[in-house]
């Protein structure tokens, strides 16, 4: 391969990419899982007490072999009404949010979204979520947890019920539960919760507790894990396979790995603000926060959209020194090591760019940004004011923030210009990075100033491979 080649394949993406993209599958489900009478009943009924008319069915990539069935079965149970269906096979950012953009296409007036929901509030149509109901052997679950009663006794106990297994929610399990692992206090609580707010998270949060998630070891896990921290360590039970595990999320590596992308953001000059989600509510408000707390920083940002994100669409924004993904909760990317700039959350950028998260160890990870605005409970005001004027990068060793005085009165014209690089009292222009240096910057209209072009065969095939070449 030669350099021109390499250097192109940095920043776009192989003409077989979009073939060779691995769906998001999680466990194979059968039609009568996700389309039961239970779902069947749910559907008709919510549709019919509202009149709606046109309702999408948003289905993840695992389920689209039995989309046809469940629209086809949908639609005889609402004969004779007139009620148009439609299928959403293809999702904008990820399918655990509701795409109220897809469905503004049809002019939709509902949404029954299934499987993996992250239930990230929608703001313009009305979402009805269905989740599958996957077999539970419960006499086998009971026999895994018999081990964990010692260490259960005189704690607090949640257990939390993946989507798959909330159809087995009730004061039975808790009963059969509590004479099991005999602890001072059981929680049952299913994950992700019915309401648009989690209150155990809120509730016991500073409490010694046994966490147990039923179900697999999945980013829905990896979510929770985080947000509401266990005593010592976390235990799945996954009922497709009867297995039991221990696992402790927080891991000195992961946490010394986040501390370093949040120095990274902190040295940014420039920070890239990815709009993954165009439904969940707050997302307008969480831009505009990010992007005050970086101006008072002397920090430019740039707003982005571009779908799903991946390394090619990233690589092509050199300029920007890191990036910020405000999303869902489910679609915050813990590990960023294919992409050639840090990604981090919206609360890893809130702890670098916000003084009052100066030396203070949060309780628990925060990955509904929602938490971080002035309603949530995570909150914590931004006073531009309060940033240190003498702020030294523990990465690179740089000073950040105001110019030292010792360095302005020493005259050195290299060492100033580090200095004040960060408050833009200084940029260069020589990488040829800016706007005004590229090579090519976009196509020039020159309208009213050529005659018009004469029609001719266009291109066929793709871009990066056109037939005639």
């Amino acid at each position: 391969m030669t350099s021109s080649e390499t250097s192109a394949s940095a920043f776009s993406s192989s003409d077989t990419a979009a073939l060779e993209r691995q769906a998001e599958v999680e466990q194979s489900v059968t039609l009568e899982q996700i389309w039961n009478e239970n779902h069947r009943r749910s559907s008709v009924d919510w549709i019919r007490k509202s009149d709606y008319k046109r309702v999408c069915l948003q289905f993840p990539d695992d389920y689209l072999p039995h989309s046809n069935a469940i629209s086809v079965g949908l639609k005889e149970l609402l004969a004779p009404e007139d009620v148009k269906v439609f299928i959403l096979a293809d999702t904008t950012y990820g399918s655990c949010c509701v795409d109220e953009i897809a469905a503004a296409h049809v002019d939709a007036d509902s949404v029954i979204h299934f499987g993996n929901a992250c239930r990230s509030r929608a703001s313009r149509l009305p979402v009805l979520y269905l989740y599958p109901e996957l077999p539970l052997d419960v006499n086998v679950l009971l026999g895994k947890l018999q081990g964990l009663r010692a260490e259960s006794k005189d704690r607090q106990v949640c257990v939390y019920l993946d989507i798959g297994y909330q159809h087995v929610y009730g004061e039975q399990l808790k009963k059969q539960l509590s004479e099991v692992l005999e602890p001072k206090e059981l929680l049952l609580e299913l994950f992700p919760p019915i309401e648009a707010e989690s209150t155990t998270t809120k509730e016991t949060t500073n409490v010694e507790r046994i966490c147990i998630f039923i179900g697999a070891d999945n980013q829905r896990f990896a979510n929770l894990s985080l947000t509401a921290p266990a005593a010592v360590q976390w235990h799945i039970y996954d009922g497709s396979s009867d297995s039991f595990s221990s696992k402790n999320p927080l891991t000195a590596q992961f946490i010394r790995r986040r501390y370093f992308h949040i120095e990274k953001c902190k040295d940014a000059q420039t920070l890239g603000l990815i709009v993954a989600t165009l439904s969940a509510e707050g997302y307008l408000d969480v831009v505009t926060r990010l992007q005050t707390m970086a101006k008072g920083r002397g920090i430019k940002t740039q707003l982005i959209s571009v779908g799903r994100i991946n390394p090619a669409k990233l690589a092509n924004f050199l300029e920007i020194d890191c990036f910020v993904l405000i999303g869902c909760p489910f679609n915050n990317m813990y590990d960023s090591k294919e992409y050639y700039k840090p990604i981090v959350s919206v609360f890893e950028a809130e702890m670098a760019l916000n003084p009052a998260w100066h030396m203070r160890y949060p309780e628990a990870y925060v990955t509904d940004f929602k938490q971080l605005l002035p309603e949530g409970r995570s909150f914590l005001p931004f006073d531009a004011a309060d940033i240190p004027e003498n702020d030294v990068s523990l990465v690179s060793g740089r000073l950040r923030g105001a110019v030292n005085d010792s360095l302005e009165t020493a005259g050195d014209p290299a060492s100033l210009a580090l200095a004040t690089q960060a408050k833009m009292a200084l940029m260069t222009t020589d990488t040829g990075l800016s706007f005004e240096d590229r090579t090519w910057q976009g196509l020039d209209p020159a309208l009213g100033q050529t005659e018009p072009a004469k029609l001719q065969q266009g291109l066929s095939g793709i871009p990066i491979n056109y037939s005639h070449q």
